[in-house]
């Protein structure tokens, strides 16, 4: 080998050579806060090589995060010292490896901001002109009962509607599961009578009407000459023994003058 060969190995090698490398912490783990870790960082600086440990150590890191948040430092400080350590020994060696980079694009390693995620505006899906079948009034319940019969109907279409509202209800309730939920949930069962209002439209027409009908009876009837007077419905009086007879009138006394 040439001296320009040797010369360009010894570029390649960088500053230290295995024996020194390996005597300055490369090739062992370190944890952070201690001697040998400050003078094996020194080397990874030295070594122009720091950048990338704490590049590759990011991105482990990032990867090394569990549901909850909780990010495993330990295991992405451990995996970065192997990568780069690795690499250092290669190059010593006079080999020309690819300096080691993140394991995730730098962009991924941006925090995650935690505000809530801010919802979406539906865009519009109609003009005016398609809503033929509307007549200018507002019918909430037509409406709602229109999106109950078409919220899982895919071939409804904007002239269907029958007003502009029903069908921008229609476009929110199938916009998520959380929105159709709330349809099912909240909207429509406020249409649905109360149990006690069903009950009282129950007996109303379970009621025979007698007594509404003989009002009527006695109305009708009711002198056409214009008297103005209506008879009095005749009163049969239960039956109490010792005061009243059959026909309901008192007995005669039995006692003298």
């Amino acid at each position: 080998m040439d001296e320009n060969g040797e010369k360009k190995i010894d570029e390649i090698r960088g500053k230290y050579t295995e024996l020194e490398l390996r005597t300055r912490g490369i090739g062992k783990f370190h944890e952070t806060q201690t001697r040998e870790w400050t003078m094996k960082l020194s080397t990874y600086h030295d070594e122009e090589v720091k950048g990338a440990f704490l590049a590759i150590k990011r991105s482990i890191r990032l990867l090394c995060t569990d549901v909850e948040g909780y990010h495993y430092i330990e295991i992405a400080h451990q995996l970065a010292q192997i990568m780069i350590d690795r690499f250092l020994l290669q190059r010593s060696k006079g080999n020309d490896p690819p300096v080691p980079g993140p394991v995730v694009s730098e962009s991924s390693l941006q925090p995650v901001s935690k505000e809530p995620a801010k919802k979406g505006v539906l865009k519009a899906t109609a003009v005016k002109a398609d809503f033929k079948k509307w007549d200018g009034k507002i019918d909430t319940i037509n409406d709602i009962n229109w999106i109950y019969n078409h919220l899982m109907v895919a071939d409804v279409k904007v002239e269907d509607a029958p007003s502009p509202g029903a069908w921008a209800h229609l476009q929110y309730h199938r916009s998520n599961t959380a929105a159709m939920a709330e349809f099912f949930t909240k909207v429509y069962p406020r249409l649905i009578p109360a149990k006690g209002t069903i009950q009282r439209i129950q007996d109303k027409f379970h009621d025979d009407g007698r007594t509404t009908f003989d009002l009527l009876e006695r109305l009708l009837a009711e002198d056409a000459a214009g008297e103005g007077e209506v008879p009095v419905l005749p009163m049969v009086l239960p039956e109490r023994p010792g005061l009243q007879d059959q026909a309901g009138k008192s007995p005669v006394s039995q006692e003298g003058p």
